[in-house]
């Protein structure tokens, strides 16, 4: 939407200034044929002023709505996208590991959808919010029980029941986020950023447990991404939560991570309505890469031929 309505007020301008250069066109040729003194200039010149003056005018009047929308939604994403929204400020408290997560998404999020030229602002206010569903229960994740694990000998109603929670994270976000009424176009991302996709980590445990698997089971309800920034901010908080599980980074596994992900989601048909062209998977996925090894430097390890030629 951000994108659309500046898109939009860029057309405004433009034809403001083809205008202008046609009239000053018109002005120039008139002036070049007719040859005409003083008084006949100034009286061009206040015609075509006049003129120029109205055309502005009746078209900043038709598109008054479209500069009031952008302004008023670009004045919102700004308030939301401060760190000190009280939505924030609570997820920071009761759930830091999440928070901490989120602002790495975003960070990651806005630089990938900058280099295909998507709503990076979108996205960026998005994925601060897109976990906001785990307020309800913040302990119940690991990022926010201080390295603990979550238990693997369970049963098999414990497993579907603790999957379930998992799952309603998505569903207890977007009601929260309408409490808080952020806009739809952040409401819809928080729906669709998990889209169909299995809770990998139950349906491991189910199927090591040996229990019947439906193929609708261990879903989230989606929708899938319906935008090409609700499918970044997918990939980008997938690949960030896989890549903090491991004790040992290197560049190769950042590489191996950022690949499974694309191509599972793909096979999973995750993708068909985002809008997505072959060639912004491919730049997606570098730009992923790039930025993933910027974020984890410090947690990279380099053998010594690396270390000597960093």
């Amino acid at each position: 939407m951000i994108k659309n309505t500046n898109k939009y007020v860029g057309i405004v301008f433009l034809v403001v200034i083809v205008l202008a250069f046609l009239f000053f066109l018109i002005f120039n040729y008139l002036i070049s044929i007719l040859n005409p003194d003083l008084t006949a200039v100034l009286v061009i010149v206040f015609i075509f002023s006049v003129v120029f003056s109205l055309s502005v005018t009746i078209g900043l009047v038709v598109f008054a709505p479209i500069f009031s929308d952008t302004l008023a939604t670009l004045r919102r994403m700004f308030r939301l996208e401060s760190l000190s929204h009280p939505l924030l400020l609570k997820l920071s408290a009761e759930a830091p590991g999440t928070y901490h997560h989120s602002i790495n998404v975003s960070t990651l999020a806005q630089k990938v959808a900058k280099g295909i030229g998507a709503d990076s602002l979108l996205v960026r206010t998005a994925a601060y919010y897109h976990d906001i569903g785990k307020l309800s229960n913040p302990l119940f994740y690991i990022e926010n029980q201080a390295g603990t694990e979550m238990p693997k000998s369970e049963d098999a109603k414990t497993i579907r029941k603790n999957a379930d929670v998992v799952i309603s994270h998505v569903e207890k976000g977007v009601k929260i986020a309408k409490e808080y009424k952020l806009p739809e176009e952040i409401i819809n991302i928080i729906k669709e950023h998990h889209g169909t996709t299995r809770t990998l980590y139950f349906f491991r445990i189910a199927k090591e447990k040996g229990l019947k698997i439906k193929r609708t089971d261990f879903r989230y309800s989606g929708p899938i991404p319906q935008s090409k920034e609700s499918a970044i901010l997918m990939l980008a908080d997938c690949t960030e939560a896989t890549l903090r599980a491991y004790d040992n980074l290197n560049a190769k596994i950042i590489h191996e991570v950022v690949k499974n992900t694309i191509e599972e989601r793909m096979a999973d048909n995750q993708f068909k309505n985002c809008g997505l062209s072959e060639n912004e998977y491919a730049k997606i996925k570098n730009l992923l890469e790039s930025n993933l090894l910027s974020i984890y430097h410090q947690r990279i390890e380099y053998n010594n031929d690396q270390s000597e030629n960093k």
